[in-house]
């Protein structure tokens, strides 16, 4: 894209805003990304708010600077971890272990295509991100939240593809230990990715066409 006038708003949970665990002196991701989009004459602002969850994304679009031309969404890890939260629950076989797992999927899925249906409404070109998977050190743990993730991550390229908008694969992107500050938030170098990302998306995306296209630079 040229510099014709570009404000790109993050929105979401602390995938986005992350400030609070890169640690002092490091840049959390919406200064990575303003420094580079200053670089291209754009802007750039956040609204996202470590902790909020799908349900909260009305509010956060009510903030957004009245300018704004892309939106680059991440959320939904906030309601996985309520979901996780329940994998211990006992079942008396694995079929109704999966109609568990459908369940929290049905659930997702109706909070996110919500979701989308209101975001859509404002008439922004926007981006969705899949969820990475979380960096635990209890095998069995991850594992059961890896299976998990891969049923919502499905939900979100799902419906994202229904409306034709792009998808950035963190799922794919988050592939090492030091992209995290702790087991489930990102570090400066996974900030760094997915800034790396959100500039190929403006790069390389057509967004005057309704398609879902899967990044993961």
């Amino acid at each position: 894209m040229g510099n014709t006038f570009t404000h790109l708003v993050l929105l979401g949970d602390s995938t986005i805003d992350n400030k609070f665990y890169v640690g002092k002196g490091n840049l959390p991701i919406i200064d990575q990304l303003k420094i580079k989009a200053q670089e291209r004459g754009w802007n750039a602002t956040s609204v996202a708010v470590d902790g909020h969850s799908i349900s909260h994304i009305s509010s956060q679009l009510t903030r957004i600077p009245q300018d704004a031309t892309h939106l680059f969404i991440s959320i939904g890890g906030n309601d996985a971890l309520c979901y996780m939260q329940r994998l211990k629950e006992s079942v008396a076989n694995v079929g109704e272990g999966l109609l568990l797992l459908s369940d929290f999927k049905k659930e997702f899925e109706k909070d996110y295509s919500e979701m989308l249906k209101i975001v859509s409404a404002r008439k922004i070109p926007a981006t969705v991100c899949t969820m990475y998977n979380p960096n635990f050190e209890n095998p069995e743990q991850q594992r059961m939240c890896e299976t998990g993730l891969c049923a919502l991550n499905d939900v979100i390229i799902t419906e994202s593809t229904k409306i034709g908008i792009p998808v950035i694969d963190l799922k794919t992107i988050f592939n090492d230990p030091n992209d995290y500050a702790n087991h489930i938030e990102p570090d400066v170098q996974g900030g760094s990715k997915i800034v790396e990302n959100i500039l190929h998306v403006m790069d390389y995306h057509r967004f005057n066409i309704p398609i879902c296209s899967i990044y993961a630079k």
